[in-house]
């Protein structure tokens, strides 16, 4: 199903499968590495009204980055041509002072995935995600805001020089890892990427 899958949506930037799989032919002419790095973050509207949410990952370089989430969605891709790379991402949430009196909706979800095609000729893809098919959890106080909060995942995984990927935690500095999720979060990226979610179940 998902080697299926990535060749139908990952070669157009519509990613996640959530074990690796490949294609091509071991036996083509040797060329260059090629690999896509995508990252995805997603979150309530009252996520934005009850805290700050400020958007950690890491970029083609190794480097970690940081950007403000102003909106409910967030997306980012990088290339690069170099393997071993680690990929990373994380939504702190800092709860916002003065928060006003109401019930409030809260959810995240965060995923990461890239598309590798080696020297080889072989095309490796492999994605991670928290599960967007979890029922937001409603939050009173400002002591239930700031425990929801602090729990926001990780999504964070090392990329051998084969192209094959495993789980690898990331310090971002008070950050926890996410427990992932397979078929939901590929029906969650399709829908991000404008593609029909029936693939998944190819």
């Amino acid at each position: 199903m998902l080697t299926g899958l990535v060749a139908i949506f990952i070669c157009g930037l519509t990613v996640t499968t959530l074990s690796a799989c490949s294609s091509g032919d071991d036996d083509k002419t040797e060329g260059k590495t090629e690999v896509t790095m995508m990252y995805a973050v997603k979150v309530t509207d009252d996520v934005l009204k009850v805290a700050d949410v400020e958007v950690n990952y890491i970029d083609q370089t190794g480097a970690k980055k940081k950007e403000k989430l102003g909106t409910t969605e967030w997306k980012k891709t990088f290339s690069t041509n170099t393997l071993p790379v680690t990929e990373g991402v994380w939504a702190k949430m800092t709860p916002k002072t003065n928060i006003g009196t109401g019930s409030y909706s809260l959810q995240v979800t965060t995923a990461a995935g890239y598309q590798a095609k080696l020297a080889s000729g072989k095309t490796v893809a492999d994605g991670y995600g928290s599960d967007p098919e979890a029922k937001p959890t409603t939050a009173q106080t400002a002591g239930e805001i700031a425990d929801w909060c602090s729990q926001s995942p990780t999504i964070s995984f090392a990329i051998d020089q084969t192209g094959y990927s495993k789980q690898q935690h990331v310090d971002f500095g008070g950050n926890r890892d996410a427990v992932i999720d397979m078929h939901a979060v590929c029906v969650w990226f399709l829908g991000l990427f404008g593609e029909p979610p029936s693939f998944c179940d190819k």
